[in-house]
């Protein structure tokens, strides 16, 4: 048993050669071989044909817990006090422009 990923590189095909012959986006095959879709039953089938395989073989990879990480790692990494970025020490938006703390500052 072998993904969808270990296939095409079996055939020497691009992700966007294999998309053609199945009839999607290339950015569907992507999102196959990275776990986050699933091809459905149709494009399943056209896959075991392309690759003379029953599309029961066909290993679909699941959704790791690491790839559903939606990049908030910097709120995690942050210390005790750190002022959160594009803030200001109140908590509210800061915008070109709007922090006057800044603009007292750069006064002579």
């Amino acid at each position: 048993m072998k993904t969808i990923r270990a296939l095409r590189l079996d055939q020497g095909w691009t992700q966007f050669e294999l998309a053609l012959q199945v009839g999607v986006q290339p950015q569907a095959v992507y999102l196959w071989e990275s776990g986050r879709r699933r091809p459905q039953v149709p494009q399943l089938r056209k896959l075991g044909l392309l690759f003379g395989i029953c599309s029961d073989e066909i290993v679909l990879e699941p959704i790791s817990e690491a790839s559903t990480v939606t990049g908030h790692q910097a709120r995690t990494q942050r210390h005790q006090g750190e002022q959160t970025p594009g803030r200001d020490p109140d908590g509210r938006a800061v915008t070109r422009g709007q922090d006057a703390s800044a603009v007292a500052r750069d006064d002579p």
